[in-house]
């Protein structure tokens, strides 16, 4: 295994180092002097860096394919000069062992630029069942392991349906699973073998792109659905939803230790709102005081992730994406100490997104 993993990991070097090397055919006489350094032979970063940051302080940011490339080839740099040692840190801890794939469908990568494989949208544990995980994909329906990993089986060949974007499991019994698709929502209770289309017919006469789906933490018929048609809530496990609030819900979390207090995060327009339930989803606040502004500078930011942990229970800290101050990608990391009322900008750079530089790290 170790003699894999290291020829592995040689090969992953040589494809990074390649991805790096690899050269536009840029006419660079004719390029802005961070350009003709970038694609010049064996480029010094810092050059390039500080050429690129000195030249959109007197230039407005216009995204072609020389800044797209840029991005590309400071991520894979950093990739490159990082990889050994994350290899050393690996192997002194032992913490992670790659479980596969090892193998892939040949004939779909002869019919299509996809190997038959597909990136994941999500992963959940079973709180009941460790051993037991399902998995959501973009263009592979959703996936069962009962081996924490090492085996994985498709319980969605029936459904034609494509991508599942969130995953719920019954934190009484692993067997009972909610899943997102085809503008609805389905339910199991035998680990994916039948399946249930749920909703009263107000709910399912609607084509939901649905982001999250949430249990309560204490009571397994209240469920939460998270879509672009707005909030909605059962108390009967699905049978029935009510709305709560109108508008293009991405994400629902729950405080750790008090089971009445939630957050949702909500798209409109250019923006992300922030809300908070202190009863259970009734109703919902928006706080406002630190979180991501972008029309206050001439940007958008349409995609925030937040999380939470048990060991600090009124703590949140989001992860917001958009464009802003010339450039686009990680808008920035803020961070709540008060459930949400307040939030401060902790990364990175100076300000919210910006091209990347020594002091930007937008790497994303």
């Amino acid at each position: 295994m170790k003699k894999i993993l290291f020829l592995l990991f040689i090969t992953f070097q040589l494809s990074v180092f390649s991805q790096v090397e690899m050269k536009y055919n840029s006419n660079a006489e004719n390029m802005p002097t961070w350009v003709q350094l970038m694609y010049g032979n064996n480029p010094d970063e810092g050059e390039v860096i500080n050429a690129y940051t000195d030249y959109y302080k007197k230039n407005e940011l216009v995204k072609n394919k020389h800044t797209q490339y840029y991005k590309r080839w400071l991520r894979n740099i950093s990739r490159f000069s990082n990889a050994k040692p994350t290899l050393k840190t690996s192997k002194s801890s032992n913490q992670w062992e790659c479980v596969g794939p090892w193998d892939f469908d040949k004939d779909a990568a002869s019919r299509s630029y996809a190997p038959g494989a597909a990136h994941v949208y999500t992963v959940e544990q079973s709180v009941s069942n460790p051993n037991i995980l399902y998995a959501g994909s973009a263009t592979a329906g959703a996936w069962k392991t009962i081996d924490k990993g090492d085996n994985w089986n498709l319980i969605t060949q029936d459904l034609h349906l494509n991508g599942v974007y969130a995953i719920e499991i019954d934190f009484t019994n692993p067997e009972i699973i909610y899943i997102s698709g085809n503008g609805g929502i389905y339910k199991s209770y035998d680990g994916g073998v039948n399946w249930t289309v749920i909703g009263n017919a107000t709910f399912t006469a609607l084509s939901h792109s649905t982001k999250d789906i949430k249990l309560s933490t204490t009571n397994n018929q209240i469920l939460f659905i998270a879509s672009d048609e707005g909030l909605f809530k059962s108390i009967d496990g699905g049978n029935n939803f009510t709305l709560i609030m109108n508008g293009n819900f991405l994400e629902i979390e729950f405080h750790p230790s008090n089971p009445n207090t939630m957050y949702f995060v909500k798209q409109a327009g250019d923006s992300t709102l922030f809300y908070r339930s202190d009863n259970g989803g009734n109703t919902l606040t928006n706080f406002t005081n630190g979180w991501p502004n972008p029309n206050s500078v001439g940007g958008q930011q349409k995609r925030t992730e937040i999380a939470i942990s048990p060991a600090a229970p009124d703590k949140i800290v989001a992860l917001a994406t958009g464009s802003a101050n010339g450039g686009s990608g990680l808008y920035g990391i803020y961070i709540s100490d008060d459930k949400g009322e307040n939030w401060t900008f902790q990364c990175c750079g100076p300000q919210p997104a910006g091209p990347p530089d020594s002091v930007n790290i937008n790497m994303m």
